[in-house]
């Protein structure tokens, strides 16, 4: 069973939001991912410093020193999907999100050609509904014979999901020029870094309704 944790890092509404990543972490035992969290939670204590989750955002500049080089150490791959918005303001719903989603899902088929995938992704959506929708749109999108089981997870109580967090932040502050260390940190565990534009993106969606019709 191979596990993928998918997170985003910036906003999909936002103009001034130039770029949008979504990663996803490759992982074949679980547990690895939860001992990088428990050591981290670990030296947090230490030093006396109380979190219900570590993100990227939010954490300090050793704790994401500390946490990408876990991933490194535990070798997982890391597939990025780096979208160019091109100025727009994106409504952010299931449907345009499952798109993202998708190409990023499609990309990690042709490195493994996994026979059963669980995706595990930091709760998009809170509503169960459009949760549901965009597990629709997301199977529709995911080309392959891969059986996969979507699970969308609460960070605050999943805390593996922030191994996608945090690799997704790490890239998003190389392309916008705000930090590249954290970037170069992972980068020989990067997997694809494949980079899109917003149109592009939509008009792969058109074509492959095309041929489904």
């Amino acid at each position: 069973m191979l596990t993928i944790f998918i997170d985003e890092s910036g906003t999909l509404p936002d103009p001034k939001d130039k770029f949008i990543v979504i990663c996803g972490v490759g992982v074949r035992q679980t547990k690895e991912a939860k001992n990088i969290i428990s050591r981290i939670l670990s030296s947090l204590r230490q030093r006396k410093i109380r979190i219900k989750e570590i993100k990227f955002y939010h954490a300090g500049q050793n704790t994401k020193r500390q946490f990408l080089s876990g991933i490194v150490s535990a070798n997982f791959d890391i597939f990025a999907l780096v979208v160019n918005k091109k100025g727009r303001k994106i409504a952010d719903n299931p449907a345009n999100f499952a798109l993202l989603v998708a190409d990023l899902v499609n990309e990690i088929n042709l490195w493994y050609k996994p026979e059963k995938v669980d995706l595990i992704i930091d709760r998009h959506f809170h509503r169960k509904n459009d949760q549901s929708k965009f597990d629709k749109f997301l199977s529709r999108g995911i080309n392959g014979s891969s059986k996969y089981q979507i699970k969308h997870v609460d960070s605050q109580q999943n805390h593996s999901v922030n191994t996608a967090d945090m690799a997704a932040g790490a890239i998003l502050w190389k392309y916008t020029e705000k930090d590249s260390q954290f970037y170069h940190l992972i980068k020989d565990n990067i997997v694809v870094e494949k980079i899109i534009s917003w149109p592009e993106i939509k008009r792969k969606n058109i074509d492959h309704k095309k041929k489904l019709t």
